[in-house]
């Protein structure tokens, strides 16, 4: 059977569970299973473990790139296994269809098992395990992070908090630029909805202050820092507050820069630096202090001068001609 969508108001596309021609299982995780598709090889499905799942939420997901210019469609497309369909078995929702990790992001290891190439890989000295994974130079680092920082920055544009940032769902690819792919992005959660499930959360990449059990913007601008910092100094465990050392390789003025957004990040709540001036800090302009204009004095409201009215006028006398009487 082939598979049907069906696109209900508000533009979400939602499939039966039946009309999915469903392969090999591929990977099992804490809140669910991945499914491959025979029909679909772009695609796998997720179906997820438990019942207590928020529709409405998942919904809300699928619906949004529709809301985005073509040029952010284009980079959540190409950046996000971000879900594309909502499954449902006889009405309920239990899972969501999303791109299958590309090519480029799965590596050998030494003993000739596929692995994602997680960025974990990044952040550690390499192993003779790790095969065919040779982490990246400090300059392709720093396009990495520039190029999570622009993903995040049309998240956060739209108030959705990404939630589990980690070094276990970002994945990269060595490249000519290097390429970053997000997974586990039903974790996700428009600011003012709740989320698909519980949020979860990775130890070492938490918000010391954040809101219990949940992840907001502010959590995310957090581990934004933590991203950054530890992509850039290779080190797992830095955090703001700590001057990470960062990789020879970069300019100084990213370096000067990248050091004291870092340290910004470990400020209070709501003073933490966004994705614009983390995108200043990498490009290595930084922000440009302007000198407030000095207020104009009030232009005093003088008289209308009555210039309509015809006034009285005196009698020129002219001299008379020489020669004319």
């Amino acid at each position: 059977m082939s598979q049907q969508r069906v696109v209900v108001p508000g533009g979400t596309t939602r499939i039966d569970l039946a009309a999915l021609r469903l392969g090999p299982a591929i990977d099992k995780g804490g809140q669910g299973e991945v499914w491959s598709l025979t029909d679909r090889p772009e695609e796998v499905f997720k179906r997820y473990f438990v019942a207590s799942v928020n529709g409405s939420a998942l919904a809300g997901l699928v619906a949004f790139p529709a809301s985005l210019t073509p040029a952010g469609q284009r980079v959540l497309g190409e950046s996000a296994a971000w879900p594309s369909a909502v499954v449902t078995d006889h009405g309920n929702v239990i899972g969501f269809l999303m791109r299958r990790v590309p090519a480029p992001f799965i590596a050998t290891t030494a003993n000739a098992k596929s692995q994602l190439r997680e960025l974990q890989y990044l952040l550690f000295d390499p192993k003779p395990l790790w095969g065919d994974i040779e982490p990246l130079d400090a300059g392709d680092r720093l396009e990495l992070c520039r190029r999570f920082v622009t993903l995040l920055s049309i998240l956060h544009s739209h108030r959705i908090v990404l939630g589990d940032i980690s070094m276990r769902n970002i994945l990269w690819s060595p490249g000519d630029p290097p390429e970053l792919f997000i997974i586990d992005c039903d974790s996700a959660r428009f600011e003012t909805s709740a989320s698909v499930l519980p949020q979860a959360s990775t130890p070492d990449w938490n918000d010391p202050h954040g809101p219990g059990g949940t992840s907001d913007l502010d959590s995310d601008r957090y581990k934004l820092a933590l991203f950054v910092g530890r992509v850039l100094s290779k080190n797992a465990y830095v955090r703001p507050g700590e001057i990470p050392a960062l990789l020879p390789g970069l300019d100084d003025a990213v370096s000067d820069l990248v050091h004291k957004t870092f340290e910004r990040a470990a400020g209070a709540r709501g003073s933490r630096p966004g994705t614009d001036e983390w995108a200043r800090a990498l490009s290595g302009r930084g922000s440009i202090p302007l000198t407030p204009p000095v207020p104009r004095a009030p232009v005093p409201v003088l008289p209308m001068a009555d210039l309509d009215t015809r006034g009285e006028r005196e009698t020129i006398q002219l001299r008379p001609i020489p020669g004319r009487p």
